[in-house]
């Protein structure tokens, strides 16, 4: 491997390793240490060696993020939707990415101002766009970002009726209030803040009709605001369970298909394996199963290594399965398995193997010939 390969990895936000993970820490470090320090910048009344402390963190995040930038800048050609033997391409493609340009608006910015003597803290205010450098880093943000794209048809539509009812109910609590109270509703645009207000049931009280009419117009306000919202929060919740649904059945397909035992098979019969089977990621050291206890699962290898603890131990690679033997014969486990490595799982539950066993019996066979394998070998005979 490279070393330009191997700083991309380090740099994924999707590696699992020991220097992405390394990376990862210090990273979210730095994004915090960096804007907590501008935020107790702007307090009043700190004393010189505060400053100075605080200061140091801000530099020292800014100097850490710079270096990240270029580093970037570097490995991108090993990005797997680069173009080979094009990498000025693929960094001009960075360069103008969402990502690119939250460090362009927030470290280059300040660095740029601290070159050209500008005053310092309101350019260091632009630092609160590192906040963003979390998101390549959270699934669920990019999750929402999917979820309302897809449900932007339906979002748009409340948006819609959001902004009819806005109008016309300011309009009216012009109609009706404007000669009593000309100061607050005096014009549409300022009926427009009670509107607002009264519609999301925010109800500061700053803006309050006093009329009969108005008061029933204020009540119908507050009813159709409880509806719009209740409306939009039923479409994203709808929408982010489908999106979850979908990226869960991909992402399972996917893993399903690496395990050899199954990419052999149909579509069809994949299909019904992924209902049923459960992605699991788990870290280095831990403890999958233990001898003794009920085995309420079996466990299929994506990728990464499995230690069964017997006599002698037994390592696991990608492609194997171990735990079955507790299903098929509802005994305790007989051995004990621990990740030496980070590890993708596939997960069977027991009420789900009975259930594949009946409608694929297939699949219940090879497991029980490669059992029969193993205990032929004298290795691992499932746990």
């Amino acid at each position: 491997m490279t070393m330009r390969r191997l700083a991309y990895r380090i740099l994924d936000p999707h590696e699992h390793g020991r220097g992405a993970a390394a990376f990862q820490t210090a990273h979210h470090c730095f994004v915090g240490g960096g804007i907590a320090a501008m935020v107790l910048m702007t307090i009043p009344g700190l004393d010189a060696v505060q400053r100075v402390a605080l200061q140091t963190v801000f530099d020292v995040a800014l100097a850490f993020f710079a270096l990240e930038y270029l580093l970037r800048l570097y490995v991108i050609p090993e990005a797997p939707w680069a173009h080979p033997g094009r990498p000025w391409r693929d960094r001009w493609h960075w360069l103008i990415s969402s990502a690119s340009l939250v460090d362009v608006c927030s470290t280059w910015l300040i660095l740029g101002a601290t070159a050209l003597a500008i005053e310092a803290e309101p350019v260091r205010l632009t630092s609160v766009v590192w906040l963003f450098k979390f998101v390549p880093y959270s699934a669920g943000l990019s999750l929402l970002a999917n979820v309302i794209r897809n449900a932007r048809s339906a979002l748009l539509s409340v948006l819609l009726s959001f902004v009819i009812v806005l109008i016309t109910a300011g309009t009216l609590a012009y109609v009706f209030e404007h000669q009593v109270q000309p100061s607050t509703f005096g014009s549409i645009p300022s009926a427009l803040w009670w509107t607002i207000v009264t519609l999301t049931t925010t109800g500061y009280g700053d803006a309050v009709p006093v009329t009969i009419v108005g008061r029933i117009l204020a009540g119908c306000v507050m009813i159709c605001g409880i509806g719009l919202f209740a409306l939009w929060t039923g479409i994203l919740a709808n929408s982010f369970a489908e999106e979850i649904r979908r990226r869960d059945l991909l992402r399972t397909w996917d893993l399903v298909t690496k395990v050899p035992m199954f990419s052999a098979v149909g579509d069809g019969t994949i299909a019904e394996v992924t209902r049923l089977l459960r992605p699991r990621e788990v870290p280095e050291g831990y403890v999958v199963m233990r001898r003794g206890e009920p085995g309420d699962c079996m466990y299929f290898l994506v990728s990464g290594e499995i230690e069964i603890r017997v006599r002698p131990n037994v390592r696991l690679g990608p492609g194997d399965f171990f735990g079955e033997m507790a299903l098929i014969t509802g005994r305790p486990r007989t051995a004990t398995a621990v990740a030496t490595k980070y590890c993708v799982l596939l997960t069977l539950h027991v009420t789900d193997f009975r259930h594949l066993a009946a409608r694929k019996p297939e699949l219940t066979e090879a497991i029980n010939r490669e059992a029969a394998r193993r205990l032929a070998e004298g290795r691992h005979a499932g746990a």
